[in-house]
C-alpha cells in the first residue's frame, strides 16, 4: 500500500479553461461567442469602432471557412471548431505580415484587409489621435478589457464549491508536507484566490518574481500548491526596469514610494501574458522557468493528469506527448467533451476509463490530427506526432466530479488509481516478478 505523500508526488496535474468554467470563468469558444455578440452591437458605449467592428466580422467569417476547411482534410472523422485564441493568433500573423496565412486571408481576400487598415488609419487622422494599427488596437482591447471580463470569477461561496473537496484533503493531511504540482495554462486567479491562506508557490515574494529556485518566504510556509502559470497571468504586469510584478503589490509599492505617473508611463506589458496559439519559445522570464520546469516536473512524475485542457497547443502537446514517448507514464484526461462528437463515449465505469484500445487509438489520432496542422502552429513539420494511444487513460467528467470523487474521503480514489497503474507499470517493466 502506498502512502499518499508517495502517490501525490508521482502526480503532475495540467489544467486548462475547463478547470475555472465552474467558477463562472468563459471557455475561450465561449469567449469568441461573446465577442460575436458584442460586435453586433451600436452604440457608443461599443468597445470597437465601426472599422474594427467590420474587421472582426471578416476575420471570423475566415475562421469558420478555415475551421470547416480543417473538418474536410480529417475525410469527415473530425468536427473543428473555431475559438478565441485561433483569432488572436490569426490577428497577429495579419498584424506581422507573417509568410503564412489560413485561406481565405490569401490571395485577393488580402485587398479587404488592405482597405480595412487604411479606413482605420484615416479614421486616426481625422480624430487627430494617435493610435496603435488596426490589428494592434484589436488585440490590445481583447486582451486588455474584455479578458478581464470574460475571466471574471463569481466570488460566492456557492461557485467555489468544487474546490472545497480539495480543501478538505489538504486539511486531512495536515501533518504531511506533501504539495500538488499544478501547471495552469489559464490566466484567471481561481485557485490562488480560493487557496489564499494555503499560500500557493508561483514565484513571487512580496509580489515580485524571484524565481522558482528561490525559497518561498514566511507567507508561503503553509502552502499545499506549487502552482506553475505557464502562460503569464491577468495580475502579473511587467514595467519599464524588466521587473515583473503582481499588479496590486505593485500600485502599492507606486504609493509608497510616490512614483508619479510621468516617471512611471509605465508599464510594457498589462497584463503580462502569452495570449494566442503558436510557437511559445520564450527567452525570458518569468516564461522560460516556468517551461523550464513543466518539462522538468513531465520527466520527474508517472502520472499526468490533464484537466479541462482541449489539445489545441501544439507547443504544450509537443511536451506532453514527448514525456510518454519511451516509457510507461500515463496521460489522464480529464474533460466531459473531449474529442468530436464521433468519438465521444460515456462510461459508468468506477474510474471513469474507456478501455475500448479503438476509443484511445480514436483519440490518439484526433491529437495527431491537430500537431499535423499547420494552423496551429508555424512549423509543423517539427511537431510530434507519434501520440502512444496506450499512454492515454480517459474520464470523460467535468472538473467538480473529478475533484469530489477523487479527493473527497482521503483522496482514496485518487490512490486506488495510481496503485493501480503502478501495478500495471511492474507487470510491463518486471514481468517475471
Amino acid at each position: 500500500m502506498m502512502k499518499m505523500k508517495e502517490v501525490i508526488n508521482k502526480c503532475l496535474f495540467v489544467v486548462g479553461a475547463g478547470f475555472s468554467k465552474p467558477a463562472s470563468c468563459k471557455m475561450s469558444s465561449e469567449m469568441l461567442d461573446d465577442l460575436r455578440a458584442r460586435i453586433q452591437k451600436n452604440g457608443k458605449e461599443n468597445l470597437f469602432s465601426d472599422v474594427e467592428k467590420e474587421t472582426l466580422n471578416f476575420l471570423l467569417s475566415c475562421l469558420s471557412y478555415h475551421c470547416e476547411w480543417r473538418s474536410i482534410q480529417s475525410g469527415g472523422r473530425f468536427k473543428f471548431h473555431p475559438n478565441i485564441e485561433e483569432l488572436i493568433l490569426l490577428i497577429r500573423r495579419i498584424r506581422n505580415r507573417e509568410n503564412y496565412l489560413p485561406y481565405p486571408v490569401t490571395g485577393n481576400w488580402a485587398d479587404k484587409l488592405i482597405q480595412l487598415e487604411a479606413d482605420f488609419n484615416s479614421m486616426s487622422i481625422e480624430k487627430g489621435e494617435e493610435m496603435n494599427n488596426l490589428f494592434s488596437s484589436i488585440e490590445l482591447k481583447i486582451k486588455k478589457n474584455l479578458l478581464e471580463i470574460w475571466l471574471k470569477f463569481d466570488k460566492s461561496k456557492r461557485k467555489f464549491l468544487y474546490l472545497k473537496p480539495l480543501k478538505s484533503f489538504f486539511q486531512n493531511y495536515s501533518n504531511e508536507n506533501f504539495c500538488l504540482d499544478i501547471c495552469s495554462l489559464n490566466y484567471d486567479l481561481v485557485l490562488e484566490n480560493y487557496f489564499k491562506e494555503a499560500g500557493p508557490w508561483m514565484g513571487f515574494s512580496n509580489g515580485k518574481w524571484v524565481g522558482l529556485e528561490s525559497t518561498p518566504d514566511n507567507e508561503n510556509e503553509r502552502r499545499r500548491i506549487n502552482l506553475y502559470k505557464l502562460h503569464g497571468s491577468l495580475n502579473w504586469i511587467r514595467n519599464i526596469a524588466g521587473e515583473i510584478w503582481k499588479k496590486e503589490k505593485w500600485e502599492n509599492k507606486k504609493k509608497e514610494e510616490n512614483i508619479n505617473e510621468q516617471e512611471e508611463q509605465d508599464l510594457e506589458n498589462d497584463p503580462f501574458i502569452i495570449f494566442g496559439q503558436g510557437v511559445k519559445t520564450f527567452s525570458i522570464e518569468p516564461f522560460f522557468s516556468l517551461i523550464y520546469n513543466f518539462k522538468k516536473l513531465l520527466k520527474e512524475k508517472e502520472y499526468i493528469f490533464v484537466i479541462g485542457y482541449s489539445f489545441f497547443d501544439p507547443y504544450i502537446n509537443n511536451l506532453l506527448i514527448s514525456a510518454t514517448l519511451s516509457n510507461s507514464k500515463k496521460i489522464i484526461i480529464v474533460n466531459p467533451n473531449f474529442g468530436p462528437d464521433k468519438i465521444k463515449r460515456k462510461t459508468n465505469d468506477h474510474f471513469g476509463e474507456c478501455k475500448d484500445s479503438g476509443y484511445q487509438q480514436r483519440l490518439a489520432k484526433y491529437i495527431k490530427e491537430i500537431q499535423k496542422n499547420s494552423f496551429y502552429s508555424e512549423l509543423p513539420e517539427f511537431n510530434v506526432i507519434n501520440v502512444k494511444h496506450g499512454s492515454i487513460f480517459y474520464i470523460p467528467w467535468k472538473t467538480e466530479k473529478f475533484i469530489e470523487k477523487y479527493f473527497l474521503e482521503n483522496g482514496n480514489l485518487l490512490k486506488e488509481l495510481v496503485e493501480k497503474f503502478e501495478r500495471e507499470r511492474k507487470e510491463i517493466e518486471k514481468p517475471f516478478n
